[in-house]
């Protein structure tokens, strides 16, 4: 069977996405591959949703905290199935929209692809050939082979959104940012849950300060067993009974409605064929590429997730940009992230750039660190953020090297250090500019003069 062929095949249509309509804009003829909805798990399974909802949840809490601003309030009730269907109504909607959106010379081929040979793929029976084949297949939740747990009707953040009501009761298995986030907005609503995590704090990868900072808030609102790992499920009429095992050794059991796994992701390069088109993978099972994305095979290339080297929805979307700018305007220069940043949208918010203390000291590098609480400005004062901090990380001689966020709107304080430090690294950078009065942001800039007088004081007189 001769193949079809075409300037560019890409197998998997979420954060590609952007990639293949810029593509076929400029005129190539380009073959999409997606076995599922288009948009891929950000919008459709993941940060579009879960930041509806949390929406939700925020408005919820305000009401109920409302005393602390000397207002009378009272939460008499929330419609839930109300609330998931004008959710899920919007983006149930996603896959349609971005078919139509797409130019007339792609080809949208729906169904499993795999690779059958060298830039060659098979779909539905059919084979495609590209000049250049490009694989953004994502990620999947990872399952745990924990005793009695295969066969039951377990949610995964794939299962979530499904949803059209919410349950009575829900253990949440995982710390992380998914099962932060959900249990933060799961408990706003009225839920009742439990989080179930294996370390002594949340969110195994933030800085250690930010990350008590966050346990400490979080676990003042939702139950929380820390320290704590599933040993056995079980799954009747009731719902789940899970069985686990504390700190100190002693088992408990409880029964909830619904169980979500929230345990992390693993990528989707199984199964679809890359030992036939010569793609070799890590040893986590990402795709192997380069500097220029570029797997073992050539002509080949990854993005996103599967590829793994930061599994982030915006930085999948930048690698989709910097490919459409290799292949359309003959871009060489390898791929630059800068100072790559996250967030996790819980209560407070959480948002960073940059090494941690903790790595920055596994490699010996020296530092220091200047820290000031959101109290430190009026408007931080004004919202009452009392587990706020701004923490930044730099060299003895000024050059800033990281920026760690917890409190209200940290994700847009975050991005007042983002360009300073892939631009212009250094401390004065933030403190020689005027920032708005009294506004936010002159928390970001209070840490910026802190590390500054302490730039000082460590010059010898």
């Amino acid at each position: 069977m001769p193949a079809t062929p075409y300037d560019l095949v890409v197998l998997g249509g979420g954060n590609a996405f952007g990639l293949v309509t810029e593509a076929a804009n400029a005129g190539l003829r380009v073959a999409l591959i997606e076995k599922d909805l288009l948009g891929g798990t950000c919008p459709n399974r993941g940060c579009i949703p879960t930041k509806l909802l949390l929406g939700y949840a925020d408005v919820a809490n305000a009401v109920r905290r409302a005393d602390r601003f000397h207002v009378d309030a009272d939460l008499k009730g929330i419609d839930g199935r109300a609330l998931l269907a004008e959710t899920f109504g919007a983006t149930r909607q996603t896959d349609g929209k971005l078919e139509r959106a797409l130019p007339d010379n792609v080809t949208l081929y729906r169904g499993r692809g795999r690779f059958v040979g060298e830039r060659e793929l098979e779909v539905n029976g059919e084979r495609v050939r590209g000049e250049r084949v490009v694989v953004s297949t994502g990620s999947r939740p990872r399952r745990l082979d924990v005793p009695g747990l295969a066969g039951t009707p377990y949610w995964t953040s794939d299962d979530l959104f499904q949803m059209d009501e919410l349950p009575q009761s829900i253990a949440i298995v995982g710390g992380g940012c998914i099962g932060v986030e959900m249990g933060s907005f799961l408990n706003g609503v009225g839920v009742d849950v439990t989080v179930i995590h294996r370390d002594a704090q949340l969110f195994d990868y933030a800085d250690a300060e930010l990350r008590a900072k966050l346990t400490k808030a979080f676990t003042a609102r939702v139950p929380t067993m820390l320290e704590s790992t599933v040993t056995r499920v079980e799954h009747d009429a009731r719902g789940f009974t899970i069985h686990v095992e504390g700190p100190d050794g002693t088992t408990t059991a409880r029964t909830v409605e619904r169980l979500l796994y929230a345990v992390g992701r693993v990528p989707n390069a199984d199964d679809i064929g890359l030992e036939l088109a010569g793609i070799e993978t890590t040893e986590r099972g990402h795709l192997k590429v380069d500097g220029h994305l570029q797997t073992t095979a050539e002509g080949v290339y990854g993005l996103g997730d599967v590829v793994g080297n930061y599994m982030l929805t915006h930085t999948a979307t930048f690698e989709g940009a910097y490919l459409a700018r290799t292949f359309l305007e003959g871009e060489t220069a390898p791929i630059d992230y800068g100072a790559v940043p996250a967030a996790c949208f819980t209560t407070p918010e959480l948002a960073w750039a940059g090494p941690t203390e903790q790595q920055l000291q596994a490699k010996g590098i020296e530092y220091l660190s200047a820290s000031v609480p959101y109290t430190s400005a009026a408007k931080g004062r004004a919202l009452k953020e009392e587990h706020g901090l701004c923490k930044l990380l730099f060299e003895p001689d000024g050059t800033l090297l990281a920026a760690h966020i917890v409190g209200e709107h940290a994700s847009i304080l975050l991005h007042e250090v983002i360009p300073v430090l892939k631009w212009r690294p250094h401390i004065s950078s933030l403190t020689d500019i005027i920032h708005v009065h009294p506004s936010l942001s002159e928390v970001v800039r209070n840490a910026a003069r802190k590390a500054k007088a302490m730039l000082k004081e460590a010059v010898p007189a």
